[in-house]
């Protein structure tokens, strides 16, 4: 399929030409800080707000983490409502990952449906303070190498 033209939702964004290829965009993309999970989140929007790549801070049904990684729950629940919940309804949502199989949603199925970002930021911060989620198993190396933009110092 060489040289095929990819499309998500209608759109033209790249030319496939094989494993490896960068995708080229044809809509400039505009970057919203969204940190809570992280101090370095962001969210990518399309110019013309029609969809928007959280990361790990707006999840399908839930948002990052905010125990480790210098996270906040507070800055995370207004990250959220204040630079995603404010686009378009029908802005598709693309998390960078998801725990359940899907891979995408909208703005407004999570603004009514996300059962932790429809609490108060009161009541969101308590329940993200008490989530008692284990210590992931690659913690130690991947916080460290996240705060190094990915570049780890190999043991040899």
């Amino acid at each position: 399929m060489a040289g095929a033209a990819l499309r998500v939702a209608g759109r033209r964004l790249s030319q496939h030409s094989g494993s490896g290829t960068p995708i080229l965009l044809r809509q400039a993309l505009e970057t919203r800080a969204s940190p809570g999970h992280t101090p370095g989140c962001v969210t990518f929007v399309l110019n013309d707000h029609s969809m928007a790549f959280t990361g790990d801070a707006l999840l399908i049904r839930g948002c990052g983490r905010t125990d480790f990684q210098q996270g906040c729950a507070k800055t995370l629940y207004h990250s959220i409502h204040e630079k995603i919940f404010t686009l378009p309804g029908d802005c598709l949502i693309y998390p960078a990952h998801d725990y359940h199989g899907l891979t995408m949603s909208t703005v407004e199925e999570e603004r009514t449906l996300n059962p932790r970002l429809t609490l108060s930021c009161e009541e969101f911060v308590k329940v993200m303070d008490n989530l008692n989620l284990p210590k992931p198993q690659q913690i130690d190396v991947a916080v460290p190498a996240n705060m190094r933009c990915g570049v780890q110092t190999l043991p040899f």
